[in-house]
């Protein structure tokens, strides 16, 4: 009886222990990642929008972009880039504007070549004009291979 009663205590020992450490994984809200889908793409955010109307008008003077839209709000990318190396470059190119960097997971692996393409010339060249072509390449690649509506 001695021998049950030790193995039941130490159980549940182990188990207040294990719970307790994997309650406490939830308490920032952010949680344990288990699985992403897909790659990690950085977009650079040059703004968020009420209307579509209000977007438009906002970007007339952008050479290309693109918008997500997500629960009423348009929010517009002007870059993207899947290489950690070249956020600096991309952020360097566009230093008038305060942009913010997102993380999406894409599952396009026809999309993810192409970035991954664009981004290895990217890292080799220091030439803006190069730079803002590169950067509007991967954006029409985006156009041509992601809808518009949120969905990836």
């Amino acid at each position: 009886m001695k021998k049950y009663f030790m193995l039941i205590m130490v159980s549940i020992i182990v188990g207040f222990l294990l719970s307790f450490f994997v309650i406490n994984q939830y308490k920032d809200g952010k949680g344990i990642t288990v699985y992403k889908e897909g790659e990690e793409l950085s977009f650079f955010k040059y703004g968020e929008y009420k209307s579509k109307e209000e977007m438009e008008n906002d970007t007339i003077t952008l050479e290309n972009y693109i918008y997500k839209k997500d629960n009423d709000i348009y929010k517009v990318y002007i870059a993207l880039t899947k290489n950690k190396d070249n956020i600096g470059k991309i952020k360097k190119y566009y230093d008038k504007y305060n942009l913010d960097v997102e993380t999406f997971y894409i599952v396009d692996t026809d999309l993810i070549k192409k970035i991954e393409n664009l981004d290895n010339i990217l890292m080799t060249s220091n030439d803006n004009t190069v730079i803002g072509e590169i950067i509007n390449q991967g954006l029409k690649c985006y156009e041509e291979d992601v809808s518009h509506d949120g969905t990836n």
